[in-house]
């Protein structure tokens, strides 16, 4: 499956324009949709083209990053859309949740857009291989920096 359109909640400007730029250096060809709350993330749902996947940061306004996956993994028409947890949480309690509520993965903020960038292509690359969500192991997907003498 091709994964063009793109819905990326995100309520803070500067981080979403970094992941933006990094989701343009994977691919040219998305189209990528900014939500800046939850409210606006469940009605860009339901009046817009459905995305092919969903970046959610958990800290939204007016319903956090939680609400809305249980919102989109409770209805029939989004509840097959892959949904990436986006957060700088690092708590057990979060990814939990998260995992239990049918997210694809949790991806914690990297620092450096190369490092978001190969955290991006490795998403897509599991994704494009398989929709099925994986194991509790392999569901956090991080990048190990690499200190260079």
């Amino acid at each position: 499956m091709e994964y063009q359109k793109v819905l990326v909640a995100e309520d803070d400007l500067n981080d979403f324009l970094f992941f933006k730029e990094a989701l343009e250096k994977v691919s040219s060809s998305f189209e990528i949709t900014r939500a800046k709350n939850g409210l606006e993330c469940l009605n860009i749902l339901k009046t817009s083209a459905k995305p092919h996947v969903i970046f959610l940061d958990l800290s939204l306004p007016f319903k956090n990053g939680l609400d809305c996956l249980k919102f989109i993994k409770n209805t029939k028409e989004f509840k097959n859309i892959p949904v990436i947890i986006y957060s700088d949480s690092h708590y057990i309690k979060n990814i939990d949740e998260a995992f239990k509520n049918d997210a694809h993965y949790y991806i914690i903020k990297p620092v450096n857009e190369e490092m978001l960038v190969e955290l991006l292509n490795n998403i897509f690359n599991r994704l494009i291989s398989s929709l099925e969500k994986p194991n509790i192991q392999n569901f956090v997907v991080r990048v190990v920096a690499s200190i260079e003498s």
